[in-house]
């Protein structure tokens, strides 16, 4: 199921560490809410313990994102290698001159309020959901969304895209908030979840889920201790000493659709020309990196690409690590400034990049700021570089909306005068083979001119009480999608299925 280390450790218990997550520059922590109280064993409810090492963010953020997780789903997801499977819909077709999908949409889905989710309820719905998804440059090429039957849909683009397809992955609500997935929120709640006992796969068995936030995730690991959660949302580093021979629970661990990447602002005068980002970029050991700030738990990366991705070739072009050649390029007394959240992952990870940049004689400073802070910065490119976690994967559309200067993703106006061209080169694709080429094109443009350094993929655990018995998940996959599968195991401890 996972790949840890650069490996795969699939149907077992592992000891992990998380890289905490930053999503979309916001993440989530908090204090303690009031403590539930202890669940009999065979309860239906699970509850999760969501804790951070800063107690300065917002803990809504990161409630409301894993609240959409299990309420909202999109006509398809992607699956690990990048390729879209189903989700709403059973199925679809691209039809002939490739401006139009055809969606068959699944029988027999409701809404959380019961109304039916047909073809043309779901239709009502998608356009501004595609649109909010993939930003205004692919949204103005989206010309019509319409119910053909009472089962199907018709999505007309204005000329051909790779990214239609890809496109489907965008969660759709009602304008009231709400979806059509296995859990629904309570009214004025993002912390409390409740089970949609009228989904179309079958109800969960898990009747009730709750969140409570903490301070750090010794504290949460402290309160699983008391019998007072089941599960641990993500392992930090810091908590492996206290997990590592724990009897009552499993650690599942996954590499995330998310990558820590070093953003430089281009049009800043030090990080203006290619030669020295370039330079920049070899004179980092992403494989050392991992080992020294990621504890071993990380994949390291070469691109902007999902590197399980079915269209990156496996002799694509990669970043050296050439010391030698930075300093030749680069000369003495270079000096630049880097922006980090106050997140103890990052922190490290920009520490281990400070570490090596000096051994050639760079000094980068890292600046602690807040989320909102940051945010505000790079929105007014009120910087030189970055240090931040972003989403990659699994699809291309995913780097597309980040890097491209229209993507809706891309607040900090990232990229370079040369970006733009090779994602809509990705974009343009006519074919597989043509697909793939400009796939190859991508990852070299991103190499000879390249926006950033991308450092390290996130891996993340969860731990889950063996109070609950945990099927397997897809290959690659977060143990949360099987969420709906999970069973309360009635008190046996024996271990849960990984």
């Amino acid at each position: 199921m996972t790949q840890v280390r650069g490996g795969c450790c699939r149907g077992r218990t592992v000891r992990a560490t998380t890289a905490i997550a930053l999503v979309t520059i916001a993440a989530m922590t908090g204090a303690c809410r009031g403590r539930s109280v202890s669940s009999a064993p065979g309860s239906a409810e699970l509850r999760i313990g969501w804790g951070q090492a800063s107690s300065t963010t917002n803990p809504a953020i990161g409630l409301r994102q894993l609240s959409q997780r299990l309420t909202t789903e999109g006509l398809a997801r992607p699956a690990d290698d990048g390729r879209m499977v189903a989700s709403l819909a059973e199925s679809w077709q691209m039809e002939p001159g490739g401006r139009s999908i055809v969606a068959k949409v699944r029988r027999n889905i409701k809404f959380h309020d019961g109304s039916p989710a047909t073809a043309g309820a779901l239709a009502d719905t998608l356009l501004g959901a595609m649109k909010a998804f993939v930003g205004p440059t692919l949204s103005a090429e989206i010309d019509g969304i319409e119910a053909i039957t009472p089962d199907t849909i018709r999505i007309t683009f204005r000329q051909p895209s790779q990214f239609a397809i890809e496109s489907l992955e965008a969660g759709i609500q009602k304008p009231n908030g709400v979806g059509t997935g296995a859990f629904k929120a309570l009214p004025n709640s993002t912390s409390d979840l409740v089970a949609n006992d009228d989904y179309y796969l079958g109800a969960p068995a898990i009747k009730r889920v709750r969140v409570e936030t903490f301070p750090s995730i010794r504290s949460a690991w402290a309160e699983m201790l008391r019998d007072r959660i089941d599960m641990l949302y993500e392992v930090g580093p810091e908590a492996l000493p206290s997990l590592e021979n724990a009897s009552t629970i499993t650690v599942f661990t996954y590499t995330r659709p998310y990558q820590f990447v070093l953003i430089f602002n281009s049009r800043a005068p030090a990080l203006a020309s290619a030669t020295v980002r370039r330079a920049l970029n070899v004179a980092v050991n992403r494989d050392e990196l991992v080992r020294n700030a990621l504890n071993g738990y990380g994949v390291a990366s070469d691109g902007p690409v999902w590197p399980k991705h079915w269209a990156l070739p496996s002799n694509r072009a990669r970043p050296a690590f050439d010391p030698s050649a930075a300093t030749m390029a680069l000369g003495s007394h270079f000096h630049f400034t880097c922006l980090v959240p106050p997140d103890t992952v990052t922190e490290r990870v920009a520490l281990e990049v400070k570490r090596q940049l000096a051994a050639i004689g760079v000094v980068m400073e890292p600046e602690q700021v807040s989320f909102d802070d940051l945010g505000k910065r790079a929105a007014a490119a009120q910087y030189q570089a970055l240090l931040v976690e972003v989403i990659s994967g699994q699809s291309i559309l995913r780097p597309y909306i980040v890097w491209h200067s229209q993507g809706s993703f891309n607040y900090g106006k990232f990229g370079t005068s040369t970006s733009d061209t090779a994602l809509d080169r990705v974009r343009r694709a006519q074919s597989d083979g043509d697909y793939r080429s400009a796939v190859a094109g991508l990852q070299q443009n991103f190499i000879d001119d390249p926006p950033a350094i991308f450092l390290a993929w996130s891996v993340r655990a969860r731990a889950i009480s063996r109070r609950f018995i945990v099927p397997d998940a897809e290959a690659g996959r977060d143990v949360l999608s099987t969420i709906r599968l999970w069973k309360p195991s009635n008190g046996d401890l024996r271990a849960s299925r990984n």
